[in-house]
């Protein structure tokens, strides 16, 4: 059979829920993928953001217990009589 003219097919009632879903389905899947990269962005700019602030809170609490150890250092004759003593 040859025809040129486009196939129309004809409803025969209502489409169905399979009908529906199945139309559905790739928007519905974009959505999602559309949702999971935002959402990567958007933890990735965080994590980016943080990271300066983390990093110099870390380096200052390091300094500050180096600074607290060496403001009272112990002469080496106290240290070895408290552990003589225990």
């Amino acid at each position: 059979m040859h025809n040129t003219e486009p196939f129309t097919p004809t409803a025969s009632g209502p489409p169905t829920l399979r009908e529906e879903v199945t139309e559905l389905a790739p928007l519905l899947m974009t959505f999602v993928v559309a949702f999971a990269a935002a959402a990567a962005v958007v933890t990735l700019a965080g994590a980016i953001l943080a990271t300066p602030y983390l990093l110099v809170r870390h380096l200052r609490v390091r300094l500050a217990s180096r600074r607290h150890v060496a403001h009272a250092p112990a002469p080496i004759a106290t240290v070895v009589a408290a552990g003589a003593a225990r």
